[in-house]
This record gives structure tokens, sequence and C-alpha cells, in this order.
């Protein structure tokens, strides 16, 4: 422990420096750090102001704030590698095997080829690749350090994390709704993968024959077809999706339930609140296996398919040419790119990072994980988007061409027509390698609920202690009330609007973000904020990094929020009922700003600057906790005095 300190002491030294050029003035005006040793918890002697532009003394706490305990039976994750397996287990979800990187791709820009265009492909040939790119330099990246930064930090979740500026604690609540109406429809998701998995172990798969109860008499099996041909006769895997899957057969009523998507959504559930009671070791154990599974399988089903279309260099570099050259469909294809794939990155839901940060040890290195995951999530987005080449152009060779032939009435029916169709086509074992595929499919997007569920109910028990003795009994009437709420998406009417709800989530997504960065790097504070992140890791912290943080990240971020808004506007509006769950999100947080001033006491402005300090803001183990009060101060918050405050000697 000894060495420990003396090694966090030493990073802690670059804290209170100031810039280059001060520093080259004999460090006329360096920061001071107040470490007041003596101090406990107990006392609130300390004097102070706290002004938002980060010129601040300590300052009393208001003594009737409830105090934070830590619950010691959340336990941590049993390896380290855990943590890497539970964020990366959603890398094999739906949305990379979408439409999404694929469309992006063909609307990729013009081509523009010299004579060797074999090693010079054009910057608008990589257009959205590099959008992608940027996406997750900008924006996935530094989020995701942050929330790793803010759990691990913390060991809480995403209400009770909120310690470090109290007035916003709010926006933990809105984020817990958030989540909770994230989760309602995304085991609807997960139930589809699982519905074409069990229907792949069929002897004749279903989606390749006519010979089914819901097939039309037009229903077709045909391998080729006539481009010219206007129409075309509906092809079995079309009817599959649109019967089992849609219920969008004629004369159905928009309420009608299918009932296959109604026992995939009970399974979802059952399974959710099997691995929910379990603890955090057995549950880290489960995520690990089933993401060693998913990487051995999909690493399978890649080379297959390579091997299957002989892939060759000149077929990748005609994968990178663009085919449809439309400067506007290049622009909308890279907005996309840049928005929705890197927000996959952090999750379906808001605060999964933070959650699963909170399970890792205080002083695990966890800046070398955020770029082994994200470098994970991107390398996995490319074979994916590989993929999803290939079953197009298998798709439009034999079935019909998209938007044309087959008219897209849900963004989902590309994943499930295409890969359908391709593996449905093998001529050896297509029910082997579109089970495997659809299982893979079906363990990511369970992981995913998994971890969303753990964020609401890590959440819910950090900060109610009183809740903790009965988490068996919340765990199973939430998960109750969540099955209840998916029965709307297993209908006609719920699930077509399924395919609006990225787009509403990523622009909740975007906002919250960007609250999350003026709170840590500007209402926390620079100096605080890149101290915590020192001491914690127990090395420095280039300026660089936060710059990006305070400047370039929320830049991006805000532009974002426009063109989200604007694809929004493009888009079918969502439903009435929709905008004002997504509005509820919004003025949770403000009401209970307003509740937190009410309830403090003292004039406006003490109320005001009490709501905004930190409060209990410390780690919890007792160790590093005395360390950092020795090394920065009151455990509550860090004290520095610049020199605008600097009482003359």
């Amino acid at each position: 422990m000894k060495s420990i300190y003396v090694g966090a002491k030493q990073q802690l030294n670059n804290c209170i420096q100031l810039s280059s050029k001060e520093c080259k003035d004999n460090h006329a005006h360096a920061y001071e750090i107040a470490t007041i040793t003596d101090s406990r918890l107990s006392s609130r002697t300390a004097s102070a102001t706290l002004d938002l532009n980060n010129d601040f003394n300590a300052m009393p706490y208001d003594t009737s704030q409830k105090r934070f305990r830590y619950d010691k039976l959340r336990g941590r994750w049993s390896l380290a590698v855990d943590f890497y397996f539970a964020c990366t287990s959603h890398a094999f979800g739906s949305i990379v095997f979408s439409e999404l990187p694929v469309y992006v791709l063909l609307f990729g820009g013009e081509s523009i080829y010299s004579e060797c265009h074999v090693f010079c492909l054009s910057f608008f040939t990589v257009y959205s690749i590099c959008s992608y790119l940027i996406g997750m330099l900008l924006y996935a990246i530094p989020i995701f350090g942050i929330q790793t930064f803010l759990g691990q930090f913390s060991s809480s979740g995403i209400i009770s994390v909120f310690r470090v500026a109290p007035i916003f604690k709010g926006i933990g609540y809105s984020i817990l709704f958030h989540n909770l109406a994230t989760l309602s429809y995304y085991a609807v998701l997960a139930s589809i993968p699982l519905i074409y998995a069990a229907n792949s172990l069929h002897t004749v798969i279903p989606w390749m024959s006519c010979d089914n109860a819901w097939n039309s008499i037009n229903c077709s099996t045909h391998s080729y077809y006539d481009e010219e041909d206007e129409e075309q006769y509906p092809h079995a895997t079309v009817e599959f999706f649109r019967a089992i899957i849609r219920s969008a057969d004629s004369g159905t009523k928009d309420l009608w339930i299918s009932w296959p998507m109604l026992c995939g959504v009970l399974a979802v559930w059952l399974l959710t609140i099997f691995i929910a009671l379990k603890k955090i070791t057995f549950i880290g154990k489960f995520l690990r296996c089933l993401g060693l599974i998913m990487m051995t399988t999909f690493g399978a089903i890649f080379v297959h398919l390579l091997i299957h279309v002989e892939f060759s260099w000149d077929s990748f570099i005609s994968y990178m040419e663009p085919t449809v050259n439309n400067s506007k469909a290049t622009i909308m294809a890279g907005v996309r790119a840049a928005i929705l794939m890197p927000t996959w990155v952090l999750g379906p839901g808001w605060g999964t990072i933070l959650t699963l940060a909170s399970h890792n040890s205080f002083r695990r290195n966890s800046e070398k994980l955020i770029y082994w995951i994200s470098g994970t999530h991107m390398l996995m987005t490319f074979m994916a988007l590989i993929c999803g080449r290939i079953a197009l152009d298998n798709f439009e060779d034999h079935v019909g061409l998209f938007h044309y032939h087959v008219e897209e009435e849900h963004n989902m029916q590309f994943l499930y027509l295409c890969f359908a169709y391709l593996f449905g086509s093998f001529t050896s074992l297509p029910n082997f390698w579109s089970f495997l595929f659809f299982s893979m499919l079906f363990m990511a997007e369970l992981s995913a609920v998994i971890i969303q569920m753990m964020t609401v109910l890590t959440a819910i028990f950090d900060e109610h202690e009183s809740a903790r003795s009965r988490k068996p009994l919340i765990t199973i009437l939430m998960i109750t009330t969540l099955l209840l709420t998916s029965v709307y998406f297993c209908t006609k009417q719920g699930f077509a609007y399924l395919h609006l709800l990225p787009d509403i989530v990523t622009l909740t997504h975007l906002t919250l973000s960007i609250l999350l960065l003026t709170i840590t790097t500007w209402i926390y504070g620079r100096e605080r904020f890149q101290c915590d992140l020192q001491f914690m890791l127990g090395k420095t912290i280039s300026n660089f990094k936060i710059f990006l943080l305070r400047f370039v990240t929320p830049a991006f971020l805000v532009i974002s929020v426009f063109q989200v808004l604007y694809l929004l506007q493009k888009e079918d509006p969502p439903s009435l009922l929709m905008i004002i769950i997504q509005s509820l999100v919004y003025v949770i947080a403000p009401i209970y700003m307003v509740y937190k001033v009410c309830r403090t006491t003292g004039s406006l402005r003490d109320r005001v600057k009490q709501c905004f300090a930190p409060h209990d803001w410390h780690p919890v183990d007792a160790d590093n906790r005395r360390f950092y009060e020795e090394i920065m101060g009151t455990s509550e918050m860090l004290v520095i005095v610049d020199r605008e405050h600097r009482q003359p000697t």
C-alpha cells in the first residue's frame, strides 16, 4: 500500500502544475492544494464558496444530505477480462448486420480511379468509413472513457454517481426511466433471432419453402428473376418475415399479437430473471462464456462466407466501391454512420458502461481496456460490413432488388431477409449455418438485455439502501412489468414503430452525453477531474485528452443532435405515446433540481452552492479513500486555490 501511496502522490503532483507558459515564470501562480488530513466525514467545518467557473474553495455540506452507503454485497468481477467481454458482448448485435453499414458503403460517394486504382482508392470511396472512424474518435471513445472513470472511481450506478454534483442526480433518474423504456421494446429485438434460430432446426427451413400455413397462393421460391420486371412474386423468405415477425397478413388488426414473438419475448425475460438474480461473479462468467462463443462462431461464419463466395482482393476492392453516385445520399449515409454506429459501442441503453465499470477494482488500468474494447467493436463492424455486402449481393442476384422488387417496409427486413436467404440457400449444412448465425445474434441481444437490466437494478439498489434486502422481489416484479409492456411491441402496430426508435434513442444518448461532459469537465472542474483520473490510474493524463473532452467532443455532439433532428424530420413521425415517453426523460431532471434546492437549507445562493458541490465523492475502499484524503484534501472535494483567491502574505 505504501508504494501505491507514494506513486499516486508523485503522479498527483502533476495536477497542481499550471500551463507551460505559467511554469516558465518560476511557477509564480502555481496552484495550492489545501490538505486537511485530520478532518473526518462527520466534520463539516471547512468554509468555502463554489462558482460555476471552477473558482472555488471547500464549503460546508448540509448535514441533512443523506450519506452514501456502499453496498458491500454488490461484488466485483472475478477476472479483469470480464469487463472486456461484458462491454463487447453486444458487438455482435443486429445493428452491425443491419442495412445501415451496408447502405452507407453503397452510397459512399463517387469513385475516382487512377491507373493504380487497386491501391489508390479515392477518399470518397471510403467516405462513410472515415465518418464512422471520426464518430468513434470524437464521440464513442471519449464518452466510453468518461463513463468508465465515473463508474470505476465511485463504484456506484447511474444515480449515485451524481454525488459528483448532487443537483444533477435527477439526470440519473432520467437515465433510469430511459433504460426502462428501452428495455420494454428491446426484448422484442432479442426474440426475433431466437425465432429464426428455432426454425432453423426444422428439416426443411420454413423460409425456403412455400408449404406453410402462412404462405399465399403467389408464394415463390425462385432463385433467378428478370431485373426489368417491376413486379415479382413474393419470395418465401419475405412471406415468413411478414407473417411470423410483422404479423402483416391482410385482414389482421393493428393490435394483433404475433404468438411466436410473444413466446420469444417470454423466453428472453425468463432467462433475464435467472441471470439477474445471480451474483456479479456469475454474471461475469456467463458473459465471458457468451463472448467467447460469439467470437468463435462469428469467426467460423466469416471464414466460411469468404470461402463460399471465393473472396479475393479484387472482391474487397469492388466492395469498397460505392454503387450509387449521389452526393445527398452520400452525406446522409455518412451522417448515419458517424452517429448511430458509434452509439452502439456505448450499448443500447445509457450508462451501461458506467455500471459495468463500477465492478472494476479501483486501481485497474481501464484506459487500455477502453482502446481494446473500441478496437474490437470496430473490427466486428468491418467484418460484419463485408458479411452484409455478401448477403445483399446474393439476395439481389437471386431474389430481387431491395426498394424495387422487395418493398422494405421495416429496416429489419434487410438483416432477416438477406441473411436468412443466404444461409438457407447453402448447398451444404444450411440448417447448421443458419442456426449458428441467428443463435449468435440472439446471444448478443440477450447480453444487451441482461446488461441493461443490471444497469437499472444496480442504480436502484445503490441509491436506496432499504431496497437491498428485497432485491429478489423487486427484480422479479420489475421484470414482470417490463414483460407486460413488451407485449405491445409484439403487435402489428407496436412492431411498426421499432424502426423509428433507434433515431429517437440516439437523440437521448447524445443529449445525456453532452450533460455528462458538462458536469464532469466544467462544473466539477477540469483540475479536479484530471487529478481524480491520475489518482485512480496512477499515471499522468495529458492535457490534450482533457481538451478533447471539454471542447472537441461537445462540439461534435451538438452538431450530431441537429443532424439526428433532421433525420427524424425526414422519417415517418413517431407516435404521440413515444414522444411523451421520451419527453419525460427531459422533464425528470429539472423537477429534481428544483426539489433538491428546496430541500437544502440556507439562502438561495448558499443552497445552489451546496447542491453543486460534490458530496461523499471519494473511493469506497478504505485504504484508497485514506490516500485520497491525504493527497487531495477532504473526502468531499479537492480544494484548489488559484491566484485570484490567494491571500496576500
